[in-house]
């Protein structure tokens, strides 16, 4: 009897060892878990301030001897303002997707580089981030920064224009926020709009804030003639991101579409102000519109010069440039246009942005500047619009496309004295003199998905 009750005492005290083992491996667990997050935080920091140090040590860009346009805020119109003679010249910049991070290191110097050389050749009076100006994405899963710091990473781009002393603006890309992103939309569009930055002209002047995912990035600026008259209309509008905030609508490229209140408050304000400026009965001041998912109107004028060999038909003509985008086998799509994942109906049914302020509406439109497909380099006319897509300067996103030289670039807008505006794409290696080979060698004979290039 009585060695069983000692062999029961042990068997007590064995339970218990074991039960505060187990906590002490989960603690262990947790604590290494702890550490490993905490030294990838310290890693991104560390690779983050290594690549503002980077963008320091350029020069910047030298404006002496170049008569620029600078801009102004005019209080009553309520919106910034560019006047002088001489015009404007603008470049838009789409689809950076700067990571910030340790995965993204040596493609995030190239896209500061390139970005920088070409800054200090144009010399621009105004960038225009056209979207997706981060990808603080998972790296080893999406091919991001891996940082998922998207303020960190904008940063970068702050520093590198504020550095470079070039007035810039913004609008936000599906990539700018991710679900898994630390800050909001609205909380980095906060970021943009610092009083902080000296050079940065961005303002959230309008935000539908009872929308699942408020549009945040909508803003007007107005480009005068030297007698102070309105005679352009630059019109930056938030195509959204994905329908919700789940990782679903990520995996499934659930895009959003421009939503109704956004249409709404550009059609009252570019009406306001043509009223203002005398424009008489539907006549409206010709603008600009600058959004990172194309409309659906940039698909059906694909469609209708597919249709028809990829000749000009009585809606659409072709002007320049290439559709590169990869087909999706199962939608038949070459543009990623806004909803296209998600409606059977037509794609110029998916939102009613250019019925709203296109030829059939108010007819403000002249051009509309998009990104988001990053290998569609082309210029179409749909119904009197231009549809231009910018030029991608994506390093990172697409497997090796850091490669892809034909592609890279940036698009310059110049508008004159008189309201007249022309456009041409400037590839960053052939055009304005950036070293191809000074990171990796880019190759220039072939376009990214050679032989998805619709043949004239």
């Amino acid at each position: 009897m009585k060695k069983t009750v000692i062999r029961m005492a042990k068997k007590v005290r064995t339970k218990e060892e074991i039960r505060k083992a187990a906590r002490k491996r989960w603690l262990i667990a947790l604590s290494v878990l702890l550490c490993i997050i905490l030294l990838i935080f310290f890693i991104d920091r560390v690779f983050n301030q290594l690549l503002i140090r980077y963008v320091r040590s350029f020069e910047p860009v030298d404006y002496s001897g170049v008569e620029r346009t600078l801009p102004e805020y005019d209080e009553e119109l309520g919106h910034y303002c560019f006047s002088d003679e001489k015009g404007l010249k603008i470049m838009l910049l789409t689809d950076i997707h700067l990571g910030g991070g340790r995965w993204s290191w040596k493609t995030d110097r190239k896209a500061v580089y390139e970005i920088i050389s070409m800054l200090q050749v144009v010399k621009p009076d105004l960038v225009i981030m056209n979207g997706d100006n981060t990808f603080a994405c998972p790296g080893p899963v999406y091919n991001g920064g891996g940082t998922l710091n998207n303020r960190m990473a904008a940063r970068v781009l702050t520093e590198l224009f504020e550095h470079e002393g070039v007035y810039f603006t913004t609008v936000f890309g599906n990539h700018d926020s991710e679900v898994f992103d630390y800050f909001s939309r609205e909380k980095l569009g906060k970021y943009y709009e610092s009083e902080k930055f000296t050079y940065s002209i961005y303002r959230s002047e309008y935000s539908d804030e009872d929308a699942e995912i408020p549009s945040v990035t909508n803003q007007i600026i107005a480009l005068k003639n030297g007698d102070g008259e309105v005679n352009k209309l630059l019109l930056l509008l938030d195509s959204n991101a994905y329908v919700d905030r789940s990782i679903k609508s990520v995996l499934d490229w659930s895009y959003d579409t421009i939503h109704q209140a956004q249409v709404d408050w550009a059609k009252d304000e570019i009406r306001k102000i043509s009223d203002k400026e005398g424009y008489p009965g539907r006549t409206c001041i010709d603008t600009l519109a600058f959004m990172h998912i194309p409309p659906g109107e940039f698909q059906e004028a694909y469609q209708d010069l597919e249709r028809n060999g990829f000749n000009d038909t009585e809606n659409t003509e072709y002007i320049t440039g290439v559709w590169d985008e990869k087909i999706d086998d199962t939608l038949g799509i070459r543009v990623w246009f806004g909803g296209c994942t998600r409606f059977t109906d037509a794609p110029t049914e998916a939102d009613t942005f250019f019925e709203t302020l296109g030829p059939e509406g108010v007819g403000a439109l002249e051009a509309v500047f998009c990104g988001h497909d990053h290998t569609n380099n082309v210029a179409v006319r749909f119904m009197g619009v231009s549809l231009i897509y910018g030029m991608s300067m994506d390093n990172t996103a697409y497997d090796d496309i850091a490669l892809s030289g034909l592609q890279r670039g940036c698009t310059i807008i110049e508008v004159d004295n008189d309201g007249t505006m022309t456009w041409e794409y400037k590839n960053a290696y052939t055009d304005l003199g950036v070293d191809a080979d000074k990171f990796m060698d880019v190759y220039l004979d072939h376009y990214y998905y050679e032989n998805y290039v619709p043949k004239y």
